[in-house]
């Protein structure tokens, strides 16, 4: 969330946002680092348990989708977008 500052010009604003921005967008460069890290092998995906040589089952494929990328994407992602969301209501209100 934003921290209002009792400046009366938007400079302060805009610095604010734009280290907002810059770390929200930071975080979600961290998670997809952890994700290839942690679950990919050669940048290919690798489902969390699959046994060596072993199909894994529409389930598992799903659940592990979900777990191992796409809860923890989607979770930076929108806080990134509300985070710019919230830069950009303000900048609109400051500039009325």
């Amino acid at each position: 969330m934003t921290v209002r500052r009792g400046h009366a010009h938007g400079c302060d604003f805009d610095q604010l946002h734009r280290d907002e921005i810059t770390v929200a967008m930071n975080w979600v460069i961290r998670i997809c680092q952890d994700v290839v890290r942690d679950h990919s092998h050669m940048t290919f995906w690798v489902p969390t348990g699959t046994p060596t040589g072993a199909a894994p089952t529409m389930d598992h494929l799903i659940d592990s989708a979900r777990t191992d990328v796409l809860n923890k994407l989607r979770r930076q992602i929108d806080g990134a977008e509300a985070i710019i969301g919230n830069a950009e209501h303000e900048r609109a209100k400051r500039q009325r």
